[in-house]
């Protein structure tokens, strides 16, 4: 007896749940019911005898695949189903192949996996058998790491693979510091030793990265490939956001189906978002003719209101490599989404804030509200005013803006200079230092103690002699713009300016592999501090922000708290909110500024702007300031996404630029649209 029925299924989720054979392409648009369709095809299969243990359901986390394996598990009322069923993501299932059959490829079955940390490890131990100390503008080990997995991401073929050794697949490194690491190509034959000695250490000690699961993976489909039992015991494979899938990971798919040629993929070009960290958009559109396949399209949208996916729609539309679609919704009529045309981020901010009152005030919760920006950048101003207004938020897109490493770093600076006795600020900028660990750092801070008055000069003979020779250098460096704050008055907006340019911007590109990302964040903080004159009200404002935003752990704790989400588009992907704010519709912020170089750009950052429109289920509010912050601070055109909207889809309202609190008081408003 089971607990689901076919019946309850649209005509065209019907099809494809009863799909027999062959391969298939499932297009799910945004709120379709995709995984809904993805159980009920495993319930199916099960149902009408295919063993449980020949169906792979592959997902990209964990946690999707065991909730879909469960739901399989309800649906037809038996565990023991459930648990035969091979799931996973690529990187576990394919341990699993590497644990059965690792001696073909000169591996123990009881190798052991890299974690991050770990691998990390291992370059900086590889690094120091190369290369000895490196030189001052060297990668650090978390960079190279990066690099690296980009390079094997990126540029990994199936005959760079079948031609060369394990440690001489270099997967085209030069070329890809050359296009996005132009600071470190003097250093690329170094860089290329590293990463040979990172993969002879990794086969000496028979240890393999998160990388290495898919490499050796796919080695061992190409060599041995149905003469492996796993192989020909798999007869249907499902997997889930195939639109995001790298080369690798197509390929592994490629040679896994082969005996069987049931593999049915589900996704949705439109939401194709991550070419930043791998992913082949081409992969999906080459499916069809790759493998011959039927294809389907899911076009009802259960979640959002027509007049959302009206806007979509019209936007998602001016993109020419994708599979046409025209998503539609059998709900209720609602309202059209909002433009908002303000001055500055800051008047953006009291202008979200206008509203989640008065939508809150209409009976919608903070849970039911969400607030999406293509960057942490723009979310500063707003979590600022969020804060004095009493609003409890939790921030989603990963690390908050104000506690990111770099800018924890360049206030750590302003806090020693406005306390020359903070002990925690000082650890943080010694250690900046090259050749300063905690116990010279600890030193140091111990003779800034006892001498009570903290003489920060080069003539300090006593502090000169413990800084070791490669940090002397950038030690002086710091001395000469503390001497320059000390005897001007500068505000804290011209202290950061000047700490970046004079000494900081050498230290990120050489720790941060997205330096360039976080070099605008900074230049937003310089900005953000334009507001601020004196700089312990900029701290005391930076503190006060800081201890207002729950965590995301604090707010799993407290399910039943009424709290707005903040978050990154990217991380909001799958998920849906009544009332969403998409911010900051300006070019250079969205699109983004590194984006506007080739057409395939662009149409990722517009398939990014679909995925955030598609998260609102009834209301959507789209603003755009005219001053664009964390860039030039000037004067911004709106988003061509905003232009390509037709004016019947939206309702747009200008604000003067006087409305809000931080406006200009003594100006009329300008657009230049």
């Amino acid at each position: 007896m089971t607990n689901w029925s076919i019946e309850s299924l649209n005509p065209v989720q019907r099809k494809i749940v009863e799909h027999k054979s062959g391969p298939a392409l499932v297009i799910a648009g945004a709120g379709s019911g995709k995984t809904r369709v993805i159980t009920h095809r495993v319930a199916e299969l099960i149902q009408t005898g295919i063993p449980a243990s020949s169906i792979l359901l592959l997902t990209f986390t964990n946690k999707a695949a065991n909730e879909m394996a469960q739901r399989v598990g309800r649906a037809l009322k038996n565990q023991t189903e459930q648990q035969k069923i091979i799931h996973g993501t690529f990187h576990s299932v394919g341990s699993r192949f590497l644990r059965r059959n690792a001696k073909l490829l000169n591996y123990k079955n009881n190798f052991s996996i890299l974690d991050s940390s770990d691998s990390r490890d291992l370059i900086k131990a590889s690094m120091a058998e190369t290369i000895g100390k490196p030189g001052k503008y060297f990668p650090k080990a978390a960079v190279l790491q990066n690099i690296f997995s980009l390079a094997f991401n990126r540029f990994s073929t199936q005959q760079m693979i079948l031609d060369s050794t394990y440690p001489e697949r270099n997967f085209h490194l030069e070329q890809l510091v050359s296009a996005d690491y132009p600071h470190f190509y003097e250093n690329i034959e170094p860089m290329l030793k590293v990463l040979t000695n990172y993969r002879r250490k990794k086969i000496r000690g028979q240890v393999m990265d998160f990388d290495d699961l898919l490499e050796n993976w796919l080695e061992l489909l190409l060599r041995y490939g149905e003469g492996i039992p796993l192989c020909r015991q798999i007869q249907y494979i499902l997997v889930d956001e195939y639109q995001d899938t790298n080369q690798v990971q197509a390929n592994i798919l490629y040679r896994l189906s082969m005996p069987h040629k049931n593999i049915m993929v589900v996704g949705d070009d439109a939401q194709s978002i991550y070419s930043w960290r791998g992913a082949d958009f081409g992969n999906m559109l080459e499916f069809p003719e790759r493998y011959e396949a039927v294809t389907y399209y899911m076009e009802e949208n259960y979640r959002s209101t027509p007049e959302i996916l009206e806007a979509a729609n019209q936007s998602i539309n001016y993109n020419t490599r994708q599979f046409k679609k025209n998503l539609f919704s059998s709900l209720a009529e609602g309202e059209k989404p909002q433009v908002h045309h303000v001055w500055a981020a800051q008047d953006e901010a009291e202008l979200v804030l206008e509203n989640i009152l008065n939508f809150r005030d209409q009976d919608i919760s903070l849970n039911e509200m969400s607030v999406l920006y293509r960057n942490h950048v723009q979310s500063a101003a707003l979590q600022v005013v969020l804060t004095h207004a009493g609003i409890p938020f939790v921030v989603h897109s990963g690390v908050k803006f104000f506690e990111q490493a770099h800018i924890k770093d360049v206030t750590a600076f302003l806090k020693v200079l406005f306390n020359p006795l903070d002990e925690i600020s000082w650890m943080r900028l010694l250690r900046l230092l090259p050749g300063i660990g905690n116990t010279t750092a600890h030193r140091i801070f111990s003779v800034f103690q006892s001498q009570q008055a903290v003489r920060l000069t080069k003539e300090n003979v006593e502090l000169q002699k413990m800084i070791p020779g490669k940090a002397l250098e950038s030690w002086n460096v710091l001395l000469e713009i503390f001497q320059q704050m000390l005897e001007e008055s500068i505000t804290p907006s011209h202290m950061i300016s000047i700490l970046y340019q004079s000494f900081y911007h050498d230290v990120l590109f050489n720790s941060f592999e997205n330096a360039s990302q976080r070099e605008t964040d900074i230049r937003y903080l310089e900005e953000f501090a334009g507001n601020y004159n004196k700089l312990d009200v900029f701290l005391n404002e930076l503190s006060l922000v800081g201890s207002s935003i729950i965590t995301e752990h604090e707010a799993e704790q407290q399910r039943d708290q009424d709290v707005l989400t903040l978050t990154t588009i990217h991380q909001a992907k799958g998920l849906e909110w009544s009332l969403v704010f998409v911010i900051g519709l300006t070019e250079g912020l969205f699109p983004h500024q590194r984006s506007l170089g080739t057409k395939e750009q662009i149409e990722e950052e517009r398939r990014l702007f679909y995925v955030a429109m598609t998260r609102a289920k009834r209301h959507l509010l789209i603003t755009a300031p005219v001053i664009s912050s964390g860039y030039s601070g000037g004067m911004s055109q709106r988003s061509r996404f905003i232009n390509e909207l037709a004016e019947e889809a939206v309702n747009t309202e200008i604000h003067p630029r006087d409305e809000y609190s931080f406006g200009n008081q003594n100006r009329t408003t300008q657009f230049y649209f």
